[in-house]
């Protein structure tokens, strides 16, 4: 019998806002955090059993030194394996995951830490032209994450937007999706339910040091009627500051084995990895994508959107979890609202918060421990890129 792959530790930090509890420590130390967390869930020290490190991080200029940024969290750690660290922007760190299923289905190791991290808080802005020097005139700095945009193609907040447009989603239902994401996250919160994911850490304000515990984004307190009140942005005829995610810090962490590596160490499965797989389509179709990777993740594994008893769909904006479900309804519009209600039943991205190199392991535990509260099922997973790439896992809880 093929061996099968199983989650045996999973962690993340509480996502913080844009220059909020987590902007004052390096990313290192954030990064390290959540790694030490899944390292150490089972109530044991698991860095000794590694065998790689899979790492991602889409913006590694907020380190101290922006190279190798997965190399540089196994040494903290104390752990001398080969690593590799990738961008594939908000899919970083389920790509980096399905490099780990890769290797573990090859043989070539039996143990990975996968992990993801983003300190947008720290990002510098950059100026290209002072290596040359400037002898006269003004001199111009470029904010690398405001708006995130790629040479000759429309901010994603464009293209979100006009992907709603296509499918025939209104601005109301983007803003009431918006809303429903820290409704939905208050109430998870209240339960207890992101007890098991997060990894509270120390952290300082000023001269005081504090506990952090939970995500700092949500604002349940606010209200449908100012959503639709805030201005659309980037020449977008849809998107605002209240229906996408904003700029956050934070990290996660998966420690993945075989089930035989995990038996062998008597550690307790949190669920198995069923598949994994990538798709891209045209470059403005971020809105989209997800519903063609789960599509395709799907049909490698011979399962159905009836076999799933949970969806993930990451907020990048509230487009994506739209327009991807009603694609994935095909059009049918009472299977879609059927399939919305068991889509980011904790709140998503919207609320939680999005720090880019991080959410994709983020929404995949989210879920995970989720179908354990429930007893378990299966759920899949999805997010979108820039320049529209996708990634989808499917797990079994």
């Amino acid at each position: 019998m093929a061996d099968r792959f199983v989650i045996v530790g999973a962690k993340r930090t509480p996502f913080g806002k844009y220059l909020g509890s987590l902007s004052e420590m390096e990313p290192l130390e954030v990064a390290v955090h959540a790694a030490r967390a899944a390292l150490t869930s089972q109530h044991r020290d698991l860095t000794s059993d590694i065998d790689q490190i899979f790492a991602g991080n889409c913006v590694p200029v907020a380190f101290e030194t922006g190279s190798v940024t997965g190399r540089q969290v196994g040494l903290t750690l104390g752990l001398d394996v080969f690593t590799t660290t990738l961008d594939t922007a908000c899919c970083s760190p389920l790509t980096a995951l399905r490099m780990a299923l890769w290797g573990l289905r090859l043989g070539e190791i039996s143990s990975a830490l996968v992990m993801g991290v983003e300190a947008m808080s720290k990002v510098p802005h950059v100026s290209r032209d002072l290596r040359k020097g400037v002898r006269i005139g003004e001199l111009k700095f470029r904010d690398m994450i405001y708006p995130i945009e790629y040479p000759g193609y429309n901010p994603v907040s464009v293209d979100a937007s006009d992907g709603a447009e296509k499918y025939g989603i209104p601005k109301r239902m983007l803003d009431t999706w918006a809303m429903a994401s820290h409704v939905k996250w208050a109430s998870a919160n209240k339960s207890g339910a992101f007890a098991d994911e997060i990894a509270p850490l120390m952290v300082k304000k000023g001269r005081e040091k504090l506990l952090f515990d939970t995500d700092e984004p949500p604002r349940p307190n606010g209200n449908l009627a100012s959503l639709e009140q805030l201005p659309t942005v980037f020449g977008a005829k849809t998107t605002t500051a209240g229906n996408a995610p904003g700029l956050n810090d934070g990290a996660s962490a998966v420690v993945i084995m075989t089930e035989k590596r995990a038996m062998d160490l008597g550690l307790q499965p949190l669920a198995a990895v069923v598949d994994m797989a990538g798709a891209t389509d045209m470059p403005h179709g971020i809105s989209w994508i997800p519903a063609l990777t789960i599509q395709k993740v799907l049909a490698r594994a011979g399962l159905g959107l009836d076999d799933m008893d949970l969806i993930e769909i990451n907020e990048a904006f509230a487009a994506m979890p739209l327009v991807s479900t009603k694609i994935l309804a095909k059009n049918d519009t009472a299977g879609w609202y059927q399939l919305l209600k068991k889509t980011n039943v904790n709140g998503g991205a919207i609320a939680i918060g999005h720090p880019v190199g991080a959410s994709g392991l983020r929404i995949m535990m989210t879920m995970m421990y989720e179908l354990r509260r429930r007893g378990g099922g299966r759920g899949v997973a999805a997010i979108c890129g820039g320049l529209t790439q996708g990634e989808a896992v499917i797990i079994a809880a």
